[in-house]
């Protein structure tokens, strides 16, 4: 057990090589793209830095409404870099679902693919304008621009501090949310 601080991103991302590929990237109009370690841990440093100039601190909710393409590990990541707590979402919610994980939650940041804003505002709406968190949608490349903002040191974390949200899928009540910690 490590009882010293933690972050995924310098403790795993970071050790790697930086020129070996970390994701390949299937783009839905067909095209291959394939990102090394050094491109995955600047795009997400990067991303760390827009997270703060949207206000998120460390123990905040970033919930991710992204299907399967790079933003979502990068934003997934680049939560684990600052201390944010991930709550990843599944693009086959509806308002409903979405509306009981932000009223649970209370992300301080959403991060939606732009396919899914739909039903994101629909959800939006049962919340008063001044509690409603900031967000983002993608693609944006500007979202994860290395050379837009200065890169936050990934925060020293303890093994015990909050890391990602999980939902319970609901079968028998309301889908509840369970906490993990930082270590693995």
């Amino acid at each position: 057990r490590n009882t010293g601080g933690v972050n995924f991103v310098s403790d795993v991302l970071g050790r790697r090589d930086p020129d070996t590929v970390a994701l390949i990237e299937l783009a839905r109009d067909g095209t291959r793209r394939e990102w090394t370690f050094g491109q995955v841990v600047d795009h997400v440093a990067a991303l760390a830095a827009t997270f703060l100039a949207c206000g998120v601190q460390r123990g905040d909710v970033v919930m991710t409404l992204i299907g399967n393409r790079p933003e979502w590990v990068l934003s997934m990541v680049a939560s684990f870099r600052i201390g944010a707590v991930a709550l990843p979402c599944n693009e086959q919610l509806r308002a409903h679902d979405l509306e009981l994980r932000i009223a649970t939650a209370r992300p301080r940041l959403i991060v939606v693919d732009e396919r899914d804003t739909a039903a994101l505002t629909e959800a939006l709406q049962a919340f008063p304008e001044a509690e409603r968190p900031v967000v983002r949608t993608v693609p944006d490349p500007e979202l994860h621009d290395p050379a837009a903002l200065a890169a936050p040191a990934p925060a020293v974390l303890a093994p015990e501090d909050p890391c990602l949200i999980t939902f319970t899928s609901g079968t028998t009540g309301e889908a509840k949310g369970v906490l993990h910690g930082q270590e693995y």
